[in-house]
C-alpha cells in the first residue's frame, strides 16, 4: 500500500497484539491490522479498520487509500492514516451484466475486481480509481462521478499502473498501452506490441502444468519493465512443487489451503525503439515492490 507522500509502501499485517481468534470481516470489532513502514522499520497499530463498515471487502491499495467494496458491492475509499473514507458511485449494471447487484454482491464481490488502483491530486475528491474487473478483465475507471469503460473491447489486460497522471496497461499478450483519462473521453495515445528475447531455456523448469504465471507492469520516469513470476501451484513440505493429489493424506484429504510458492521471477525491460522486451539481469541498486496493489 503506497502512501502519497513515500516511494517506500506499507504493508498491512495481521495484528500483533490481536485478541481475538477468529478474524470475522463481518465483525469489525475483531478485524486489527499492524502496519508496517519499511522506510522507518516501525510498526503502527490500526485497531478496527472496519468500523462503519460491516462485512467490508478489500479489493486494492494504492497511495495509502484502502479501496472496499461494501457489503452491497458499492465501491468506497479508506484512508489509512486519517481514517477518512470517500464513497463511490455502485459499478453500473451493464458491467455486471447478465447478472443483478444482490446476485453479484451475494456471490461475486470478493472476485470481480482483479485490480483497483487510484490517481491522486492534492485534493482527495479529485481521485481517478482504475479497475481491472470481470471474468474477460477488461478496465474501467471512475473520475470521482461517472463510471467509464475503455472502449477496446477486444484486449484482455493484466495490470494496470498510474504514472504523470496517465494510465498503462498491461495486455495479456505482453502489449503495452498508454491511455489519458483525463479528459472527458478516454483517448488511447500509445499501443506497443513488442517482441520478448526468447528465455526458454532458464524458463523451461516452471513452464509445467503444475505452475502458474503472474505478469506485473512497473513503470518509472526512466523505465517501464514487465516482471514474471512463476509459482509453484502446490508444494510439499520440503518445498518441492508436486501434484496436488500428492498433498493429500488418508489423515487429511481434504486440506482448507493448498501451500503454493514463488520460485522464479524473469524481468524485462522495454525497449521502445527497438520494440522489444530486453532480459534484465540486475536490478542494481532497485527494489521492486509486486502484488495484488499497484506495483512499484
Amino acid at each position: 500500500m503506497a502512501s502519497p507522500s513515500l516511494s517506500v509502501p506499507y504493508a498491512i499485517l495481521p495484528s500483533i497484539q490481536q485478541t481475538h481468534l477468529i478474524d470475522d470481516d463481518d465483525d469489525p470489532l475483531t478485524v486489527d491490522r499492524s502496519i508496517f513502514s519499511l522506510l522507518e522499520k516501525k510498526l503502527y497499530e490500526w485497531k478496527n479498520i472496519l468500523k462503519g463498515h460491516v462485512g467490508a471487502w478489500c479489493v486494492g491499495s494504492s497511495h495509502g487509500w484502502i479501496i472496499l467494496l461494501d457489503q452491497n458491492g458499492v465501491p468506497l475509499l479508506l484512508n489509512s492514516s486519517s481514517s477518512t473514507t470517500i464513497n463511490v458511485p455502485p459499478l453500473p449494471l451493464s458491467f455486471l451484466h447478465p447478472v443483478t447487484y444482490s446476485y453479484f454482491a451475494e456471490y461475486l464481490r470478493k472476485t470481480f475486481i482483479v485490480k483497483a488502483i487510484m490517481m491522486c491530486s492534492s485534493s482527495p475528491s479529485s481521485y481517478i480509481l482504475a479497475i481491472i474487473y470481470g471474468s474477460n478483465y477488461k478496465i474501467a475507471y471512475c473520475n470521482s462521478a461517472t463510471w467509464v469503460e475503455l472502449s477496446d473491447d477486444k484486449q484482455s489486460y493484466c495490470d494496470i499502473v498510474f504514472s504523470n497522471n496517465y494510465l498503462y496497461a498491461l495486455t495479456q499478450d505482453g502489449s503495452v498501452e498508454v491511455w489519458n483519462i483525463c479528459g472527458q473521453i478516454p483517448k488511447r495515445l500509445i499501443l506497443l506490441t513488442p517482441t520478448v528475447e526468447a528465455n526458454y531455456k532458464e524458463e523451461k523448469p516452471y513452464l509445467g502444468d503444475n505452475f502458474s504465471r503472474n505478469l506485473y507492469l512497473v513503470v518509472s520516469e526512466k523505465e517501464i519493465l514487465l516482471v514474471t513470476r512463476f509459482i509453484g501451484n502446490f508444494v510439499n513440505d520440503d518445498g518441492l512443487v508436486v501434484e496436488e493429489g500428492d498433498l493429500l493424506s488418508s489423515e487429511d484429504t481434504q486440506p482448507l489451503i493448498c501451500p503454493y510458492r514463488t520460485k522464479y521471477f524473469t524481468v524485462y525491460k522495454l525497449d521502445i525503439e527497438d520494440k522489444k522486451w530486453k532480459k534484465m539481469r540486475s536490478l542494481h541498486d532497485k527494489v521492486l515492490f509486486l502484488g495484488a496493489n499497484e506495483s512499484v
